[in-house]
C-alpha cells in the first residue's frame, strides 16, 4: 500500500486497471491451463492404457507358452531320455510353432544345471550350464516354471529368452528349457504395427534393463542393448509398479543432445519384464502448447488495449490533479497565502475549491497553533523545574524567574503565599524588581500591612488560613500601593490553590505598556500557578509521609522490643516465682537437698535475667554510640580457649576444636568486648547445632586484618534471612529456633562490638550443612569509639 500512495493518479489508475485485467486474465488463463493440464493427463492415461494392453497381450502369450511347456515337462523323465524324449520335445516345438513362437532350441538339464540333451542336437551339450540363467538358479529343484530375461543362445550370439520348467516323470529331477527368439515370434510381431506419431514407439525391457524388443520409429536395438533408464525400469519391475510421466532420453547413442519424452510403463505379471510406451514431449504436447500460446497472446493483446484506454481516459483528470498536487505541495511547504486555481465544476473543481477553503482555515489554525505551541513549550520548561530536586524556596525562585522569561512583556514577578501555620501572607520570592528598588522584605511588609488593614472577621476562626477574598484583596492592595503603583503599568495574576484553599497568587508586572498581557498569557500563568500548588502539595505529602514512616518504625521497634523482652523475661520469672513460692509454703517441709536444688534454679534464672538486662542495656548503649573501649594487648587464641572451656562444661555432648596459627599476633582490643563476641558466636553455634555436632573456632591473618571464624554443623541460615540476622531482636523463625530460647540481641551486640573496633562481621551458610560466622579486627590499631 505504501508503494501505491507514492504513485501519481495517472500511474495508479493505469496500474490498478492493468492489475485487474491481469488478474482476470490470470483466472481465465488458469482455467484454460487447467483444461490443458487435464488434456495432458488424459493423454498420459491413454499412453498408460496402451502399455497395459501390450502387457496384457504379452502376459497371455507367455502364459500359454508356459502352460504348454509345463504340460510337456510333466511327462518327461530325465533318466529315460531317448527317442520318446525327442518325439515329446518335437511335439512341443510344433505346438509353439502353431502359437507363432519361434524356438531357437530345446534343452534338457540335470539337477546341477548341466545340459544332457538338446534339440537340435548341439555338439558337446554337457558343456552347457543352465544355471547361468537367472530364472533357473543353482538347482533344478528351485524352478517350477519361469521366464528369463534376455540371454545368449547356447553356442551362438543370438539374443533369446528362456522358458523353463521342472520335469515331472521319473525319480531324478531335471529342467526343460526352451530358447525363444522373440524378434521372430508372434509376441514381438504384435507390437511392431503400433504407431505413436513420428517419434513414439513401444519398448519391452527385462529385469536387467535390457531391451528385449522395440517398435519403429524407435532406433533398432543393438544386441543386449540397455535401455536409457534401465536401472529405473529394473526397480519398477521388481516393485511391480506401473508409472507414467516425463523423462529425458537420448534418441541415438552418438547424440549428446537429449530430449524429453512422455513415458508410460507397465510391468508384466508372468515375467520380470516391463512394457514402455514413449513419445517426444514436443510432439505429444504440441496441441496443448499451441492452445496455451494462443491464450497468452490473447491476454497480452487485451491488456494492451485496456492500458491504451486508461491512458486516454485519465489524461485530462491526471493533468488537473497534477495542478492540485503542485498547489497542495506549496501549501504543505508553508505557503498558506497562494490560492488554488479554479478547475471547473466537476469533482476535481469541487476538490480544488474545498482545498482552498481548507487553506484559509489552516492559516487561521496555524496562527493559533503557534501560540499553543509556545504555551506548551513554556509549560514543559516549567514542568522540568517542578520535577527537579530543588528545595521548595529554590523551586519558587526558579518558577517565577521562568514565568518572567517565557511570558513576553513581563519585566518582573513575585509569588505571594500564606505563611505555614499562620494567616499572614508573605512574598516568597521576587524576580526582576531589583531595578525598581524593590525586594522581598519591603514587599512582604506591604502585604502584611494590607492584610492587617482588612477586618478580622474576614479570617475564619480556628482555620489558620486566609480566605480567597482576603488573599486577592491583599494582592490588589499591594499592586495599588507605592512603590509598585508607580512602576507597574500593566499586571496579571493567577491564584494558587491547595485543595480548595486559596493560599496565594503569582503576579507578573510590566512597566512598558498598558494591556501588554494577552488572554493566552493569563492561561499560561494560571497553569504555572497550578504547578506551584502541586509542588506545595507534594512537599507537604512528602513531609507527612516521612513523619508517618518514622512513627511506624518507632512503633515496630517498640512492639518488637516489648514482645522479645516480655517473652524472655516471662520464662525465668515464672520459674523463680514458682520455686520461691514452693520454698515459702508452710504446709510442706522440704529437705535440704531439695531446697538447695530450688535455690540453684532460682540463682540460674536470676543470672539469665541479669544477662538479658545487661544485653538490652549494652544494645541500647551500642545503638546510641555511647560505648567506651578500653584497649589493651590481647591474645585471641587464649581468650577463645577460655570461652570454649566455659561453654563446653555446660554442653558436653558437642565437640569443640580450636585452630590458630602458632604465630598468631597480639591485637589491641577491649578484652570484655571481644570475649562477649566470642561467647555469643560460640553459644549460637552450640544452640543451633544438633547434639554431638562439631563447633570449630579458627583464626587467620588477611591483609592487616585478624580474622576469627566460628563454624557449626547446624541447619544453616536461608539466604533471605542472612542480611537481617544482625538486626536487633531479629530471629529466624523455624522449628529449631522455636525450641531454642533467645532474645535476638546476641548478633546485634557482636556487630556493634566489632564495628566499634573498626572491623566487620559476616557469615557464610549452606542449607543443611551449617553456618560460619567471621569477624575481623584491624592489626594496625582501630580508632577508638568516642
Amino acid at each position: 500500500m505504501r508503494f501505491l500512495t507514492n504513485l501519481t493518479l495517472w500511474k495508479k489508475i493505469t496500474l490498478l486497471t492493468t492489475v485487474g485485467l491481469l488478474l482476470g486474465l490470470g483466472v481465465f488463463s488458469s482455467l484454460g491451463l487447467r483444461a490443458v493440464d487435464r488434456a495432458t493427463e488424459a493423454m498420459l492415461n491413454e499412453r498408460l492404457t496402451t502399455a497395459g494392453l501390450v502387457a496384457d497381450y504379452l502376459d497371455e502369450a507367455l502364459e500359454r507358452a508356459l502352460v504348454e511347456l509345463r504340460r510337456a515337462a510333466s511327462t518327461i523323465a530325465i533318466d529315460g531320455a531317448g527317442e520318446d524324449l525327442a518325439s515329446q520335445l518335437a511335439a512341443l516345438e510344433q505346438v509353439y510353432s502353431r502359437l507363432s513362437i519361434y524356438t531357437h532350441g530345446i534343452y534338457l538339464a540335470n539337477e546341477d544345471g548341466q545340459v544332457i540333451w538338446s534339440l537340435p542336437e548341439e555338439p558337446k551339450p554337457a558343456a552347457l550350464d543352465m544355471r547361468t540363467l537367472s530364472v533357473i538358479g543353482d538347482g533344478a529343484g528351485e524352478v517350477e516354471t519361469g521366464v528369463s530375461g534376455l540371454a545368449t543362445a547356447p553356442l551362438s550370439d543370438t539374443p533369446v529368452i528362456f522358458l523353463a520348467s521342472a520335469t515331472g516323470g521319473g525319480e531324478e529331477k531335471g529342467i526343460v528349457a526352451v530358447a525363444i527368439d522373440l524378434g521372430r515370434s508372434g509376441m514381438g510381431g504384435f507390437i511392431k504395427p503400433i504407431r505413436l506419431g513420428q517419434t513414439g514407439y513401444v519398448e519391452i525391457v527385462d529385469q536387467n534393463g535390457l531391451v528385449v524388443a522395440r517398435t519403429e520409429p524407435g532406433p533398432e536395438p543393438a544386441p543386449f542393448e540397455e535401455s536409457d533408464h534401465g536401472g529405473r525400469f529394473a526397480a519398477l519391475i521388481a516393485e511391480g509398479k506401473p508409472t507414467r510421466g516425463v523423462c529425458h532420453t537420448w534418441p541415438e547413442s552418438d547424440q549428446k543432445v537429449h530430449r524429453k519424452d512422455v513415458l508410460a510403463f507397465v510391468p508384466l505379471s508372468s515375467a520380470n519384464w516391463g512394457v514402455v510406451v514413449r513419445q517426444s514431449e514436443g510432439e505429444a504436447l504440441a496441441p496443448t502448447r499451441e492452445l496455451r500460446m494462443r491464450l497468452l497472446i490473447f491476454g497480452a493483446v487485451l491488456v494492451s488495449i485496456a492500458v491504451l484506454f486508461v491512458v486516454v481516459t485519465t489524461r485530462d483528470v491526471g493533468g488537473r490533479i497534477r495542478m492540485l498536487t503542485a498547489a497542495s505541495q506549496r501549501m504543505a511547504g508553508g505557503d498558506l497565502t497562494s490560492p488554488f486555481a479554479p478547475l471547473g465544476k466537476d469533482e476535481v473543481g469541487v476538490l480544488s475549491q474545498s482545498l482552498d477553503d481548507m487553506r484559509v482555515k489552516l492559516k487561521t489554525s496555524h496562527d493559533e497553533l503557534e501560540q499553543k505551541t509556545h504555551e506548551l513549550s513554556s509549560l514543559l520548561s516549567v514542568s522540568e523545574i517542578l520535577t527537579s530536586t530543588l528545595s521548595l524556596p529554590g523551586l519558587f525562585d526558579a518558577i517565577v524567574a521562568k514565568a518572567v522569561e517565557i511570558i513576553s512583556g513581563a519585566d518582573g514577578g513575585m509569588l505571594v503565599l500564606q505563611r505555614v501555620g499562620s494567616d499572614t501572607l508573605i512574598v516568597q520570592c521576587a524576580v526582576g524588581l531589583e531595578s525598581f528598588g524593590l525586594d522581598k522584605k519591603s514587599l512582604s511588609s506591604q502585604v502584611v500591612r494590607s492584610v492587617g488593614e482588612l477586618s478580622p472577621e474576614s479570617v475564619p476562626e480556628g482555620e489558620g488560613e486566609a480566605p480567597k477574598d482576603t488573599v486577592q484583596e491583599a494582592v490588589t492592595a499591594l499592586l495599588e500601593a507605592d512603590p509598585l503603583r508607580s512602576v507597574a503599568r500593566s499586571s496579571i495574576s493567577a491564584e494558587v490553590f491547595h485543595g480548595s484553599r486559596h493560599i496565594g497568587s503569582i503576579v507578573l508586572i510590566s512597566s512598558r505598556d498598558n494591556n501588554v498581557f494577552s488572554g493566552s498569557d493569563r492561561r499560561l500563568l494560571q497553569a504555572i500557578a497550578d504547578g506551584i500548588a502541586l509542588a506545595v502539595e507534594r512537599y507537604q505529602l512528602a513531609k507527612e509521609a516521612e513523619e508517618a514512616r518514622a512513627l511506624h518504625e518507632a512503633d515496630r521497634l517498640r512492639a518488637q522490643l516489648i514482645s522479645s523482652v516480655s517473652h524472655e523475661l516471662r520464662t525465668p520469672l515464672t520459674l523463680i516465682k514458682g520455686y520461691s513460692t514452693s520454698l515459702l509454703r508452710k504446709d510442706v517441709s522440704w529437705d535440704l537437698e531439695t531446697q538447695g536444688e530450688f535455690l540453684q534454679i532460682i540463682d540460674e534464672k536470676t543470672d539469665e535475667l541479669r544477662d538479658l538486662i545487661d544485653k538490652i542495656l549494652l544494645s541500647a548503649k551500642l545503638e546510641a554510640g555511647a560505648l567506651k573501649l578500653e584497649k589493651e594487648p590481647l591474645l585471641v587464641p587464649r581468650l577463645a580457649q577460655k570461652v570454649v572451656d566455659e561453654i563446653s562444661s555446660r554442653w558436653q555432648k558437642h565437640r569443640f576444636t580450636i585452630e590458630f596459627p602458632p604465630t598468631f599476633p597480639v591485637v589491641e582490643a577491649d578484652v570484655r568486648c571481644v570475649e562477649q563476641v566470642l561467647r555469643n558466636l560460640v553459644e549460637n553455634a552450640v544452640k543451633y547445632s544438633p547434639a554431638g555436632g562439631k563447633v570449630s573456632v579458627e583464626g587467620e591473618v588477611k591483609d592487616d586484618q585478624l580474622v576469627v571464624s566460628v563454624r557449626d554443623e547446624g541447619v544453616g541460615i536461608p539466604p533471605e534471612h542472612r542480611e537481617k540476622v544482625f538486626d536487633r531482636f531479629y530471629r529466624v523463625r523455624d522449628q529449631l529456633t522455636r525450641r531454642s530460647p533467645g532474645s535476638g540481641l546476641g548478633l546485634s551486640i557482636v556487630r556493634g562490638h566489632v564495628e566499634a573496633h573498626g572491623g566487620r562481621v559476616w557469615l557464610d551458610s549452606t542449607a543443611g550443612k551449617g553456618t560460619t560466622f567471621h569477624f575481623s579486627l584491624p592489626l594496625n590499631g582501630a580508632q577508638d569509639s568516642e
